[in-house]
């Protein structure tokens, strides 16, 4: 699904003035000159592009941005389309400009969007943690690089995007097309079984209290009155001993591996403590002596190899002091899973007792026939809530199966990034950069001073290269730029860089970016480039001969209503 910017209009409505500029599909470039070309409004028109689909844009207070009505003329595939937007007030037009949609809730127009190109994004509520689809500036965060907010691998060019907490991962794989609805089915579904299996569970205890009641009530004589309770009943005690004595030996488990593991912590903090002490000696050897403990060698000045074995001293401290963290939090789990365990082996030998005492006493009959009735009909509860309980474990267990498979996918495309990453790296010498941190997705990193914007805009099309790779019904924004070389950058690495963007321009059907003083002839590009060259004076994007021009389309488009 290909998604094409035709042409904005920008509206003052209090100054009566507009600026309006067309787009070509392919590559775009909107420039001014190299010698007084600043504050002509590149910045505000290729902000204007996502703002009017939905994102909030970082307009400079003195735009006043309240003031201002855009209409942006979109395609989607072969199919035309016109966005108004005043505030928070959105409606959506046809070819013909009729109004389809109109809403002042954002949520609303993702849901409109996402049915004209067939593609949204689900992110868990922050507090209730269930999942809903999220505003559409989640939806471009891949496709827009705000002049101020080269930041590396920060989604930040939009405002309000704090709302979903860790966010990045999550809008990354969905553009991936591996979180997709099939897999928020599944995340739902999952969701919705743990409810169901808590809800059973909780069900499951308070019959059990009350079964409890009843058999105290019966003196703890309680007669099945036919075979078919005696089976649900010892089906139920055998069926609370198994998970007893599961649950004890995965304790047994757990504490073994948490010993092993504090015992090895705690040979390596005794062998960096002889690590400290053999440091130790040798410097109190060096001050008394002069002589180096490695060559034996008498030396003038033993100032560096004293630092060195002082740094190394104190490096051992910090690494003491970590260790020092992971042995307490071992020793704290060591201590609740011990008492578990011992909690659930008292458990294991009330539950042999009460099998034995049920396997002889339901033999007698009791005279509380009404209790009797009441206990059957709560066992046959518990029986079924065991049933129930059973069922839906097994189809939490598919689920589970399937979401794996999404974790092997993320696996392969975590190692594609990191390949692609890394010869972008070397490519451009970013050698501040360590394997680590691009390592995978969700990681960060972010080179610094001129370096900072080559590796932001390397990061974003990486991730957009990668999405084609991986997804081949994904959603196709337009890539938009805003001065890419805008940090104090030289010359040759400004030219790198946009030589960079222009190679990769093919990778998208259509890419605008901005760049002060862009001349054709200095760059060797075969295709075709749509020039928009800003010669209005600085602070004037907008004037009244414009607004005059494109004035009807302003009024039709405020006096659309869609009557609900």
């Amino acid at each position: 699904m290909d998604v094409i910017f035709n042409k904005i209009y920008i509206f003052d409505i209090l100054t009566k003035e507009a600026f309006v500029t067309c787009f070509e599909k392919g590559l775009n470039i909107v420039t001014s000159s190299n010698i007084d070309g600043t504050d002509r409004g590149k910045s505000v028109l290729l902000r204007s592009l996502y703002h009017t689909l939905g994102a909030d844009a970082h307009f400079d207070k003195k735009w006043k941005n309240e003031d201002k009505v855009y209409i942006l003329e979109f395609s989607v595939n072969d199919n035309i389309y016109f966005i108004y937007r005043h505030k928070k007030l959105f409606k959506v037009f046809n070819d013909v400009f009729k109004i389809l949609f109109q809403t002042s809730t954002i949520i609303e127009l993702s849901y409109f969007l996402s049915n004209i190109w067939d593609f949204e994004i689900f992110l868990p509520n922050r507090r209730t943690e269930k999942l809903e689809i999220a505003p559409p500036a989640y939806t471009y965060v891949m496709n827009f690089i705000d002049q101020d907010y080269y930041d590396g691998t920060y989604f930040s060019s939009f405002k309000r995007l704090g709302q979903y907490q860790n966010f990045k991962p999550d809008v990354i794989y969905a553009q991936f097309g591996i979180y997709d609805k099939n897999y928020f089915e599944h995340v739902e579904s999952k969701q919705n079984l743990l409810e169901r299996i808590n809800d059973s569970e909780d069900a499951y205890r308070e019959t059990s209290r009350m079964k409890e009641k009843v058999s105290k009530l019966l003196g703890n004589i309680v007669v099945p009155e036919n075979l078919k309770e005696l089976e649900r009943e010892l089906s139920i005690r055998t069926k609370e001993y198994d998970y007893i004595l599961n649950s004890i030996n995965k304790f047994r488990y757990e504490l073994t591996n948490l010993r092993n593991e504090k015992y090895e912590l705690e040979i390596a903090l005794n062998q960096i403590e002889r690590f400290k002490n053999k440091k130790e000696k040798e410097i109190k050897y060096i001050l008394n002596t002069d002589i180096c403990p490695e060559c034996h060698s008498v030396l003038k000045d033993t100032t560096d190899l004293r630092s060195k074995r002082y740094n190394s001293i104190e490096d051992s401290l910090y690494i003491k002091d970590s260790i020092y963290e992971d042995i307490e939090k071992i020793s704290k789990s060591i201590l609740q899973i011990e008492g578990s365990y011992k909690e659930f082996l008292d458990k294991l030998e009330s539950y042999k007792k009460n099998i034995g005492i049920a396997k002889t006493e339901i033999k007698n009959y009791s005279s509380y026939m009404g209790l009797n009735e009441l206990y059957n009909s709560l066992n046959l509860e518990l029986f079924n809530e065991f049933n129930l309980q059973g069922e839906l474990k097994e189809k939490l267990e598919n689920i589970e199966e399937d979401l794996k498979e999404v974790s092997k996918i993320k696996s392969d495309i975590n190692k594609k990034y990191y390949d692609m990453i890394d010869r972008e790296v070397l490519k451009f010498g970013l050698n501040e950069l360590e394997e680590a941190q691009y390592k995978a997705i969700n990681r960060v990193f972010c080179a610094s001073g001129s370096n900072k914007p080559i590796s932001t805009v390397i990061w974003y099309f990486i991730l957009n290269d990668i999405k084609k790779i991986f997804n081949n019904k994904c959603l196709n924004l337009p890539m938009v730029l805003d001065s890419p070389k805008n940090a104090e950058m030289d010359y040759d690495k400004a030219q790198s860089l946009i030589e960079y963007i222009l190679d990769n321009s093919s990778n998208y059907t259509q890419l605008i970016f901005s760049s002060i003083g862009f001349e054709r002839r200095n760059f060797e590009f075969e295709s075709e480039i749509n020039i928009i060259e800003l010669k209005n004076d600085k602070y004037q994007l907008l004037d009244s001969e414009t607004f005059s021009k494109y004035k009807y389309v302003l009024e039709n488009a405020l006096s659309a209503q869609l009557i609900k």
